[in-house]
């Protein structure tokens, strides 16, 4: 009898020892953040102003292609290596070579069917961009164990570093490259950079080389985790960037353009808290797979800081559209504002599936990721095929209702593989969908006042976002108010971690 009370306190105290690593890691991710971003957002407004939508829809294309390129690259190997709870210095030998192979591979096979891909796009001005970002594609995929190695050690202070010295050589390199008068390489070169510089400082803080000759029985041991998880990858990544593929093909890169920066903007919070703190999930739900109750814990906590964050957020965004547009990046790209707002539904709700491929992987379910972005792909193909002669709203509101679809069905299935009610689910989302309603009436009443005055650019944008701006931080003061407190301990290792968002969201 006395076995099982000490069994669960060790439990217990195993579970706070990780969020506490948990905590850790998301610091230093959103201290990454905090500095890179702010880089990035600017850069990107400098750009934005200075190049055309067309310059913009390439490099979604290429992009795209080089993220499928990755994912083959990388073959899945990487994150059987963080979901088995043992591994021997075997492993790390078999993955590593395989890695690099393939890598190798990879890069030579995208830079032989560059024509080819830039035929298929009928866009012939994207060969040679394609073929410039071989080699740091090479790099940025031969480094994958390297970076596995400290996922699993949830070392993200020093991925991080990787992270911020890449999204500065990105900006450095597509700055230097329009001021050389070169604008249609800027942002091909600027990707090269960042891919090349990503690899290069992974290795040189983990500089991981293996001794020793690849064991068979060693990849066969990964193997089964890890084919379906490169299945899973390459669907996911596929589906992801299958909208821009057949937008870019059917209605030109200007379209797309405008189509993708509205997608990047209401994306821009989901994407950053995804590199915060989705991207640790993985290893914090893998230590918690034989453990459902904790695990629907850690997954209603996560999900009510995301709504408290991406609903209030995302409704701004839709209601301030055009101030938000035109403030940031100029008026010629007003048109985007009408995708914003049509394509803001469903991304909110897109916002809300960071965290799921981490429960599938926890749980050795990776295939469950093929059933959501199959269904996607297919979902998508239908919409845009559909809808591409309505031209740019048209797709936009089809490509919402796809993926408020999709978000629900994975939420399904999350729900079906760790038991946990979705009317659980529910109630952790619903400060966020309450703090929503205020921030768009406050937002809308704003942009009334600022036509009304014949406010334009900034200044329009810095009356309807300051108001707005004020009822958030409001409305979600105790959540902001945790924030600084994770960010700033210095050591977790003897002290609780605050809760972030509602602490009484516990599943039934």
């Amino acid at each position: 009898m006395t076995g099982q009370p000490q069994a669960s306190i060790g439990n217990a105290r195993e579970e706070a020892l990780l969020w506490r690593a948990f905590a850790r890691s998301v610091r230093a991710n959103v201290l990454a953040e905090m500095g890179s971003q702010a880089m990035r957002i600017a850069g990107l407004v400098y750009l934005a102003r200075a190049l055309a939508a067309s310059d913009f829809g390439v490099l979604r294309i290429l992009i795209a292609v080089t993220q499928l390129a990755g994912i083959i690259s990388t073959t899945g190997i990487a994150d059987a290596l963080i979901q088995r709870e043992q591994i021997g210095k075997e492993h790390e030998v078999a993955a590593w070579w395989a890695n690099f192979g393939i890598a190798a591979v990879s890069a030579l096979a995208l830079y032989a069917a560059a024509p080819w891909l830039a035929h298929l796009m009928a866009m012939p001005m994207l060969a040679g961009p394609l073929r410039l970002v071989c080699i740091p594609l090479f790099l940025d995929g031969a480094t994958s164990i390297s970076n596995a190695r400290l996922r699993r050690r949830l070392e993200f202070n020093v991925l991080v570093k990787a992270e911020v010295a890449a999204e500065m050589a990105f900006l450095l390199t597509a700055l230097v490259v329009l001021f050389a008068g070169l604008p249609r390489w800027s942002l091909a070169a600027g990707l090269a950079a960042r891919l090349a510089t990503r690899g290069v400082v992974t290795w040189i803080l983990e500089p991981y080389v293996p001794r020793g000759v690849p064991k068979l029985s060693a990849i066969q041991d990964l193997y089964r985790f890890s084919a379906t998880v490169w299945g899973g990858r390459f669907l996911v990544t596929l589906s992801s960037n299958f909208d821009y593929m057949l937008i870019g093909r059917l209605l030109g890169s200007t379209v797309l353009g405008y189509y993708v920066m509205a997608w990047d903007l209401l994306r821009f919070i989901p994407d950053r808290l995804s590199s915060v703190a989705g991207r640790v999930t993985l290893p914090a739900f893998a230590r918690l797979q034989n453990d459902d109750e904790a695990l629907q814990r850690a997954y209603c906590n996560f999900g009510d800081l995301l709504a408290r964050i991406v609903f209030p957020i995302t409704a701004f965004a839709a209601a301030a559209a055009p101030q938000l547009v035109v403030g940031l990046y100029g008026e010629h790209w007003r048109p985007t504002a009408g995708s914003l707002r049509l394509l803001s539904f469903g991304l909110a709700l897109l916002g809300m599936r960071l965290a799921i491929g981490s429960v599938f992987y926890a749980k050795s379910r990776p295939s469950y990721d093929i059933w959501v972005h199959g269904l996607r792909l297919v979902l998508i193909a239908v919409a845009i095929f559909s809808t591409a002669s309505m031209g740019l709203l048209g797709v936009s509101a089809a490509m919402s209702i796809v993926e408020a679809a999709v978000s629900v069905f994975a939420q399904g299935m999350v729900c079906m593989l760790i038991g946990l009610r979705p009317a659980s689910l529910l109630r952790a989302w619903w400060p966020g969908c309450r703090a929503a309603i205020p921030c768009t009436i406050g937002a809308l009443v704003a942009a009334r006042i600022a036509t009304a005055y014949g406010l334009k650019g900034i200044l329009a944008l810095a009356v309807v976002a300051l108001p707005t701006v004020a009822i958030f931080l409001w409305l979600q003061f105790e959540a902001v108010r945790m924030v600084p407190l994770i960010l700033l301990r210095k050591d977790e290792a003897d002290e609780p971690v605050p809760a972030v968002g509602n602490p009484r969201v516990v599943p039934d």
